[in-house]
């Protein structure tokens, strides 16, 4: 039958062109590849060659059946933890999430995303993903500063410096955020609700009333890279801009029968500074112990 070739050819087509995409767009490449994997054990010739259907698959709808594996394939390969990472000096055993994420504390996570909230709330997509997670990398520009009083004597050619503090550096954070889709959407305006919550204190007679009244901004933690990049870094956010430009498309969210329009693609930026108690700073912090790594679990930068 000339059909079966056809059809076969046809169906390869636009498995490579609809699949292809869909990995294509996974940054990180270790999900990428398993993504790929995964395809190929799904639609064995994926990756080349001419896949092994019967004549049966011809009678079902293509674009349904491309369409569901690519979103199988999807699921399972953004679930994916990087587990037994080799390395030169042996095999790490545990799973790590690199991704750059934003979250407010254990402790305040049912106030933060409000206690009586239930059902269906702005913050509901942060709260399950347990807040902000930077759908694309993030740039982040990086400083740190010594402060010195320069003295100067008459007739000196070089000032003395006496040394007064160090700074931690701030972490200005910018990222492409997008929304292709309603979970993306919803999940781009549960940030800018986030950042706006993020940046005020409990004010006027509704605080007064639950007692909160006076509270400044939440200290959150960030994290990302891993053990030795951010581990859990308290910070505070202290401004934060989001593009609304012209040239994209405009999409509705509705949450509770209320419509609100966020863009389709926009950039983020973040003003991160580190908070720590000086009860931390006085009793935790050691230069030694940040040499040797073995204070990275008290998120000293």
């Amino acid at each position: 039958m000339p059909f079966l070739p056809n059809a076969q050819k046809a169906l390869v087509s636009r498995v490579n062109n609809i699949a292809g995409g869909a990995v294509g767009k996974i940054k990180n490449p270790i999900l990428r590849g398993a993504a790929g994997q995964l395809l190929d054990g799904i639609l064995p010739g994926f990756g080349g060659g001419t896949p092994n259907f019967g004549e049966s698959v011809f009678k079902e709808n293509f674009n349904n059946l491309v369409n569901s594996t690519v979103q199988k394939a999807s699921e399972q390969a953004a679930t994916i933890q990087v587990n037994n990472i080799q390395d030169k000096n042996g095999i790490l055993s545990n799973s790590f999430d690199w991704r750059a994420r934003l979250r407010p504390k254990s402790g305040g996570v049912k106030k933060f995303y409000g206690e009586l909230a239930s059902g269906d709330h702005l913050l509901r997509p942060l709260e399950e993903s347990g807040g902000i997670v930077w759908q694309y990398t993030p740039t982040i520009f990086l400083s740190g500063s010594a402060e010195y009083n320069e003295a100067l004597m008459q007739g000196m050619n070089y000032p003395i410096n006496t040394y007064i503090s160090s700074r931690p550096p701030e972490i200005p954070i910018t990222a492409d955020f997008s929304a292709n889709d309603i979970y993306e959407a919803r999940y781009l305006l549960a940030i800018m609700s986030f950042l706006k919550i993020c940046t005020k204190s409990y004010f006027g007679d509704d605080a007064v009333a639950r007692g909160t009244a006076g509270t400044p901004p939440p200290v959150l933690l960030f994290e990302y890279l891993g053990d030795h990049g951010f581990n859990k870094v308290p910070v505070v956010v202290s401004n934060w801009s989001m593009q609304l430009p012209d040239n994209v498309d405009y999409v509705p969210v509705v949450v509770n029968k209320q419509t609100t329009y966020v863009p389709t693609l926009t950039n983020i930026l973040i003003n991160l500074k580190p908070q720590y108690t000086p009860h931390k700073l006085r009793r935790r912090f050691s230069v030694e112990g940040i040499t040797s790594g073995a204070s990275y679990t008290d998120g000293f930068i």
